[in-house]
């Protein structure tokens, strides 16, 4: 080999180098990046709370990512920036002052920065929440006082076709999503945003051929316990099949959750005196459905109790911590699975 070849070698070689440590600086930025920005999330706060957040025109998406991040909108700036790209969205954002609420879904957060400022404020309505809980959480937006929306439950402008002619609740009919509340509203005209919804979403289901015959309101009573019993979207149609075989066969529901709405709230255990309160809503001592639905059911419980799994199960039990559920026909498993929750502490 000659020397100039060997010159020409040993230069190849230190480009090469110098490539590859180029490459590595590049790289680890963008990692430590990518770390920084997710380190960025912020401690999970309650749900639902009112935020204003404010975009100055020329802010990209991580400005506006911090920004909500530090109001709780969004728990990481770097997810806010992943899914705003994934989307195309870094350019659209439009700037000013926005009424958010904390710990909201990013696609629904890119939606109304992308449409402009102008919907009103917002909230938002889980599922499983009770009419009391929505009066709490609307009343949380400082738009109303909660004594103007209690009264506007019982005004008798709202429709709602699926309430029975001689029920006065409301329980069960407030479809459960995000609302806008705009500058002219009233608390009757929100809540009838939400009968409406519920109108809509049912729409899609064919509630005249339900099981046992029931009435699209009796449907709905039997969503809400699916929606306050199945802690996991896989036994939502199984929880159904246990409360129709029930009704079928003329036992007692003995749902749980019914006992806890008329206490007014959930108790990590029932105690024998719960029980036994001599309620409409204690379906261990009365047959039948409770008289109202117990909360509000997403559209997932709605198609549950239209369209329940098959089998032959009339108990189920509570059986990991992650709110999974075993389903039995059997009374004697259903004891004894009762007693292994029990010794887990999950009962």
């Amino acid at each position: 080999m000659s020397r100039v070849e060997r010159r020409l070698r040993k230069r190849r070689r230190r480009r090469g180098v110098l490539v590859m440590l180029l490459m590595l600086a590049l790289v680890s930025g963008a990692v430590y990046e990518a770390v920084r920005l997710a380190g960025n999330a912020k401690p999970k706060v309650e749900a639902g709370r009112p935020v204003t957040v404010t975009i100055s025109p020329g802010e990209g998406s991580v400005e506006i990512g911090r920004a909500l991040a530090d109001a709780g909108v969004v728990e990481s700036v770097g997810r806010f920036r992943a899914v705003a790209a994934e989307r195309g969205l870094d350019a659209a954002l439009k700037p000013g002052t926005y009424q958010l609420t904390t710990g909201m879904d990013i696609d629904a957060v890119l939606d109304i920065l992308t449409r402009g400022p102008s919907l009103g404020t917002p909230f938002t309505i889980p599922e499983g929440f009770t009419v009391a809980q929505i009066v709490d959480r609307i009343a949380a937006t400082h738009r109303f006082t909660k004594a103007a929306l209690v009264k506007a439950l019982r005004s008798k402008e709202l429709i709602a076709p699926f309430r029975p002619k001689k029920v006065s609740s409301l329980e069960g009919l407030l479809f459960p999503e995000t609302y806008y509340i705009k500058k002219d509203a009233t608390p009757e005209s929100v809540l009838q945003d939400m009968l409406d919804q519920l109108q809509e979403v049912v729409a899609d289901y064919p509630l005249d051929a339900a099981p046992e015959r029931l009435s699209p309101y009796q449907v709905l009573i039997v969503a809400s316990m699916i929606e306050r019993e199945a802690k996991l979207p896989a036994d939502r149609a199984k929880v159904a099949r246990v409360i129709y075989n029930r009704l079928h066969v003329h036992k007692p529901l003995q749902i749980d959750a019914t006992i806890e709405y008329a206490l007014g709230g959930t108790k990590a255990r029932l105690s024998d005196a719960d029980l036994h309160r001599d309620t409409p809503y204690n379906t261990y001592l009365h047959l039948g459905l409770p008289p109202t639905p117990i909360a509000s059911p997403g559209a997932a419980s709605i198609k549950a109790a239209l369209a329940p799994a098959n089998g032959p199960w009339l108990y189920y039990v509570l059986v990991s911590a992650d709110g999974r559920h075993q389903f039995t026909a059997s009374f004697a498993e259903f004891q004894k699975l009762k007693a292994q929750a029990k010794a887990k502490g999950l009962l």
